[in-house]
């Protein structure tokens, strides 16, 4: 694998040229050059206020309840200690992508709530998953902002770049955690990996299992959130139709888009009792280029 551009950390420290082959080797190497890692709780930093606010997104009313398990997800959230270059990373893409920075934090909380659901019993660890949340797409902060915030189809050489940004967050989590890199980077490799290969950028099937709750809550928040690429956001409905289709199409895990749909029925059916229309029940947004590409 390669990059298309030098990378940097926010040091300015050449971590990869574009022409370096990357592979574990590099990267491992890469991690032992990390610098003291000094770590921030997140309650200490305006990230906790913010993640205050995300709970309050109104395209989220009914997934975020009941309040009592929105107190829990705080608290979870807020006692993380994180490296200091992540909090700096995240800083960055507050000031300079919002709406990549709020899809960031409701990626993380929504994770986490999945974690916590009794009908998991115990499957993924709720501080793990927030952590993971809050890094997922740190390598969007690298991608040409004329790109990011293009509001027609991407060429496919666009494309290419964009899709760099998963394997750019796992490099800049090797050098700013280190060895510890492990309990960070999967869900940035991965969170656009597919069960059935289809996804990048290795095409893996076999993914982590966090991975595979964070590619379904990435997807999800993307369609009903407001992109440059799309003026009109999905409905509630429509989004959960086109998970289910990816579901269909064995790219996401059933479990966690069922529950993701149990979330957003003001009764919270458990998965036992949950029934799932065969009908599409809304359609896309007109004018919609998400996931298109541009001829020529």
């Amino acid at each position: 694998m390669r990059l298309m551009y030098d990378l940097h950390a926010l040091d300015k420290t050449l971590l990869i040229e574009s022409d370096q082959k990357i592979n574990k080797a590099v990267l491992n190497k890469l991690a032992q050059t990390s610098k003291k890692i000094t770590s921030l709780k997140i309650a200490d930093t305006v990230i906790s206020n913010d993640i205050k606010k995300a709970f309050k997104d109104p395209s989220y009313a009914i997934i975020f309840s009941p309040e009592s398990i929105n107190r829990k997800i705080s608290l979870i959230m807020k006692n993380l200690i994180m490296p200091k270059p992540i909090i700096s990373e995240l800083k960055i893409i507050k000031k300079t992508m919002p709406y990549t920075y709020r899809h960031i934090l409701v990626t993380a909380i929504l994770a986490t709530k999945i974690s916590l659901d009794k009908q998991l019993k115990g499957k993924y660890d709720p501080i793990k998953i927030a952590r993971l949340g809050l890094v997922h797409d740190i390598g969007k902060s690298r991608i040409p902002p004329e790109i990011l915030q293009k509001p027609t189809p991407l060429t496919k050489s666009e494309h290419e770049v964009l899709k760099t940004h998963a394997l750019i967050g796992y490099i800049l989590l090797h050098y700013y955690c280190g060895k510890k890199h492990v309990l960070y980077d999967c869900a940035s490799y991965e969170h656009h990996e597919r069960l059935d290969g289809s996804g990048y950028p290795r095409h893996a099937k076999k993914i982590n299992k966090y991975s595979q709750v964070i590619a379904v809550v990435d997807v999800f928040d993307a369609l009903i959130a407001i992109r440059p690429y799309r003026k009109t956001a999905f409905s509630l409905r429509a989004a959960l139709d086109l998970l289910l289709e990816n579901v269909a199409q064995k790219k996401l895990n059933k479990q966690i888009v069922h529950l993701l749909i149990s979330f957003a029925r003001i009764t919270k059916p458990n998965l036992k009792e949950l029934r799932i229309s065969q009908v599409k029940r809304d359609k896309p947004p007109t004018k919609n280029v998400y996931g298109k590409i541009a001829k020529g």
